[in-house]
């Protein structure tokens, strides 16, 4: 696994981490792009190459730390800009032109890409979509949407607002917050919680509070649509656990599924039983399987 930063722009360097399968083939790079609190790591248990449902074992991938969290920086100040979806967006096209750019890298993108985004995540990946070139949309061959949240505008009720304002503060916050919101705990092992609240703790506070200030309510779907419907043949496969209460089944087949068909995208939603939203730690293999079977 490679270790590397990006200078996305002037004040923010993004994080990533990337692998090459042992056998060179056609597969397409999985560009995974991780929830509000998470980070490159969230995703550990398919680009491990040790782990035994190792997606980096078969296809080259990048993990990416969004800006703020992880080991990536971002703007120290309170511009409501700052950690937009669109401007974290904005730091993913950057670094896959960068990657087609450098002559080391560009053949991770060979044979297209695949966006795999989760939760806040799969907003930026549409986003992304949106705010890239015609040469960089060619090359997508799919969208992977785990627990996704919706390109449109999302108002939370002011109690809950609050509530998530408060849920990344502290270590006691946190472990609350992923037993009895995120995730179902006999689904997760103590490293794995401990991952999230490690994760969660490091992102600065800019990027903790942008998601329920203002990126959830930022609408990106025009642009996304647009792009979408410039497409033709893209597949996207949206998975969602059976007990997610932050992205609901209401609201994932009315605002992402729905949205997805009516931009010309082939969709089908998968149903994760007995899982909560923090799908990549607790039923990581429903992804993979979802993977390999359509690209």
């Amino acid at each position: 696994m490679e270790s590397c930063s990006f200078q996305a722009s002037p004040n923010s360097a993004i994080h990533a981490r990337i692998t090459r399968p042992a056998k060179k083939g056609s597969k397409p790079l999985l560009v995974f792009l991780h929830y509000w609190g998470g980070s490159s790591q969230t995703w550990h248990k398919l680009t491990d190459l040790e782990s035994s449902i190792s997606l980096s074992a078969l296809y080259p991938t990048i993990a990416i730390d969004l800006r703020g969290w992880g080991q990536s920086t971002g703007p120290e100040d309170g511009n409501k800009q700052a950690y937009s979806i669109t401007e974290t967006a904005s730091d993913v096209a950057t670094i896959l032109k960068r990657l087609s750019e450098d002559k080391n890298k560009q053949d991770l993108l060979d044979h297209g890409l695949l966006l795999v985004g989760h939760s806040m995540g799969a907003k930026v990946a549409l986003a992304t979509i949106g705010l890239s070139s015609k040469d960089f949309q060619e090359l997508l061959r799919g969208l992977v949407l785990v627990g996704p949240a919706p390109p449109t505008a999302l108002n939370l009720p002011p109690d809950m607002k609050a509530q998530q304002m408060l849920a990344y503060e502290t270590e006691d916050s946190v472990r609350w917050t992923v037993r009895n919101v995120l995730a179902n705990p006999e689904k997760l092992s103590e490293s794995d919680i401990d991952l999230v609240v490690r994760d969660s703790l490091v992102g600065n506070r800019f990027a903790k509070s942008a998601w329920p200030s203002y990126g959830m309510q930022e609408d990106i779907s025009p642009a996304a649509r647009k792009a979408l419907g410039s497409l033709r043949g893209l597949r996207a496969s949206v998975l969602l656990g059976e007990l997610d209460v932050v992205e609901t089944k209401e609201r994932v087949e009315a605002e992402v599924v729905h949205f997805l068909r009516q931009s010309g995208v082939e969709v089908s939603l998968t149903i994760v039983e007995g899982i909560k939203h923090l799908v990549p730690l607790e039923d990581p293999e429903s992804i993979y399987k979802e993977i390999c079977r359509y690209w």
